[in-house]
């Protein structure tokens, strides 16, 4: 629906395919994403994106902890 242009889709579409066990889409997936964030100069998002890929590329998924 977003015809692979929205960089934060395309990060969760990364994280669901690693959470998946699918890493290979994965890291295609994120790929994707981090040339679009660096595009649009979203720094921010792209470190966070980079930071995802390096454990989509060791077959690692993300996993977020969150604190109360």
């Amino acid at each position: 629906l977003t015809d692979y242009k929205q960089a934060g889709i395309l990060d969760t579409l990364a994280a669901a395919y690693a959470a998946a066990g699918r890493f290979a889409e994965a890291v295609a997936t994120a790929e994707k994403a981090l040339a679009l964030t660096r595009a649009a100069g979203q720094k921010e998002l792209t470190e966070q994106i980079q930071s995802r890929l390096a454990l989509y590329k060791a077959d690692q998924p993300y996993v977020e902890v969150l604190t109360e």
